[in-house]
C-alpha cells in the first residue's frame, strides 16, 4: 500500500516537474521569437513578391520581426542569435555624442545595430556581423554601391549619419526600408524618401559570393 502511494506521489513529483519546465521552455522561445508583425506582414507581400533570394528574404523579415517592439538606443548593439532579453531592459547610455549620453534609457538598438543584428541573426552566421560592419560609415565602407536596390540592401542618408535595411518597392512603386530612427523612437518602416538616398549591397552579401 505504502509503495503504491510512494509510486503516486513520485508520477506527480515528475508531471509537476516536466510541466514547469515545459511552461519556461515555452516562455524562453517566445521571448526568443522574431516575428513580422501583422500589419507589416500585407506590405512585404508585395515588396517581396519578386524576391527570390531567401537570404535576402531572410534579412528583410527578421529585421522587420523588430518592428515597433525594439525602441532605439544610442550606441545599442546585439550579437544575439534572435530576441536579445536585454531589450526593453533599463540602461545607462555609455556611449558618447548623443544628449542621452549618462541617462538610463531602455536597452534597444542603433541604427546601425538593426542591421548587424539582422544580419547576423537572419543568416545564422555570427561572421555576418562583422562582415557587415559596425557603425554606418563601416557598413558603408563595406558595402558595393547600386543604383536600383533589391530586398535586402542597404540604404543610407547622403552625409552617413543614418542606414536601415530596404524592404523593396510595393505595387504602386514606392521603395520602403526598414530601420531604427531615434526621432521616431525605435523601429519602423517607412518610405525611403524620408532621406535615404545611396544604397549597397551589404558586405554580409558580399563575402558569400566571394567565397563561392
Amino acid at each position: 500500500m505504502r509503495r503504491n502511494r510512494d509510486e503516486t506521489a513520485a508520477r506527480r513529483r515528475a508531471a509537476v516537474f516536466l510541466l514547469a519546465v515545459g511552461l519556461l521552455l515555452s516562455q524562453l522561445l517566445y521571448q526568443r521569437a522574431v516575428r513580422v508583425p501583422s500589419e507589416v506582414k500585407p506590405l512585404l507581400g508585395e515588396t517581396l513578391a519578386g524576391e527570390r533570394d531567401p537570404d535576402r528574404r531572410a534579412l528583410v523579415r527578421t529585421a522587420c520581426g523588430l518592428v515597433g517592439r525594439v525602441g532605439y538606443f544610442w550606441g545599442g548593439k546585439s550579437r544575439s542569435d534572435g530576441w536579445d532579453r536585454a531589450w526593453g531592459r533599463w540602461r545607462r547610455v555609455t556611449a558618447e555624442g548623443s544628449d542621452s549620453t549618462g541617462r538610463l534609457r531602455r536597452y534597444g538598438l542603433d541604427c546601425s545595430g538593426l542591421v548587424s543584428w539582422a544580419s547576423a541573426a537572419a543568416l545564422g552566421d555570427p561572421e555576418a556581423y562583422d562582415a557587415v560592419g559596425e557603425g554606418v560609415r563601416a557598413q558603408y565602407a563595406a558595402c558595393r554601391p547600386v543604383p536600383l536596390p533589391r530586398p535586402g540592401d542597404l540604404a543610407f542618408f547622403s552625409d552617413l549619419s543614418h542606414v536601415g535595411i530596404v524592404l523593396g518597392r510595393d505595387g504602386e512603386g514606392t521603395l520602403w526600408v526598414v530601420h531604427c530612427s531615434a526621432s521616431l523612437g525605435g523601429v519602423v518602416v517607412t518610405p525611403a524618401s524620408v532621406g535615404f538616398t545611396l544604397f549597397g549591397i551589404p558586405g554580409c552579401f558580399l563575402q558569400e559570393k566571394t567565397g563561392r
